[in-house]
């Protein structure tokens, strides 16, 4: 169908400008995301006028789905604002059909493939950080080790736990490097995150989004958490700064996940089953 071609076409050159920009600077632009919004309600919209009003009505559902899903991202957050309002324009692009079909899973479907692709991509990304910085990140991992080191061996216990279950029941073998497995993972992020994520910079310098990693007190007054910082705190952090208050803030850079929508979204182009199959790995 004409629509589909028109809104894969739009999505994917979307897709590729905000990975770019991500990729480079670390946000999308504004502009980029409400165009795409709007762009995506508007080509629904004249399409409507000749096919029927459920083309309408399916984009305005898979925004709702994904405005409740952003939000709740945001708000909790896991994700900036760029990320979550990106989110929207793919729900307004993808749709959910209605009265429901198959076709109405393609949401869902991509959201799956956006968390296991960006699972993969994260992982991918951290580990090519750690090799650039082998030396530094060796010293780090090892202090890392010590300083969680009853972890470590409750990791080891569980996994000669197994180990001895799996003596009469076999079926439980690959369970005996999963607990080591995900502690050494977890030890990994966590030391890529604290030595490569975080830096210092300017109040002048912070933009809408930017992720404050640490607590800001005036007078003993706890005034910050860490948060995801909008507008009206980036004018009190700023104030702050010109009155000599606060010379620098610790913001968390986090990987540059745009390009796992386009990864999500050129496997739900091909039918789903790349997502299907990382699903089954997983």
């Amino acid at each position: 169908m004409l629509l589909e071609i028109v809104l894969g076409v739009v999505t994917l050159v979307v897709l590729g400008a905000a990975s770019y920009t991500d990729i480079r600077t670390r946000e999308v632009p504004d502009w980029l995301n409400f165009a795409f919004l709007i762009g995506v309600l508007g080509i629904r919209g004249i399409f409507s006028l000749q096919y029927g009003w459920q083309i309408l009505l399916s984009g305005m559902l898979g925004l709702l789905v994904c405005f409740l899903l952003a939000n709740l991202l945001y708000y909790t957050r896991q994700w900036g604002g760029g990320d979550s309002k990106l989110l929207m324009g793919m729900g307004a692009s993808i749709g959910v059909v209605y009265p429901l079909t198959a076709v109405s899973f393609n949401l869902p479907l991509f959201f799956i493939g956006l968390l296991l692709f960006g699972a993969v991509y994260g992982l991918i990304w951290m580990g090519v950080i750690a090799v650039l910085n082998r030396k530094r990140f060796l010293l780090q991992f090892q202090a890392k080790m010590k300083e969680k080191y009853v972890f470590h061996y409750m990791a080891v216990g569980i996994s000669l736990a197994f180990g001895v279950v799996t003596w009469f029941v076999h079926l439980f073998w690959p369970f005996i490097v999963l607990p080591l497995l995900f502690f050494y993972l977890l030890l990994f992020v966590s030391c890529i995150e604290e030595e490569y994520f975080h830096k210092r910079i300017l109040p002048a310098r912070l933009t809408e989004g930017d992720w404050l990693a640490e607590e800001i007190r005036s007078n003993n007054r706890l005034l910050f958490q860490p948060k995801t910082l909008e507008r009206e705190d980036l004018i009190v952090l700023q104030k702050m700064h010109g009155q000599g208050k606060l010379p620098t803030v610790l913001i968390k850079e986090g990987i540059p996940f745009v390009p796992s929508f386009l990864l999500a979204y050129v496997a739900l182009l091909m039918g789903g089953y790349l997502v299907v199959l990382m699903t089954g790995l997983f």
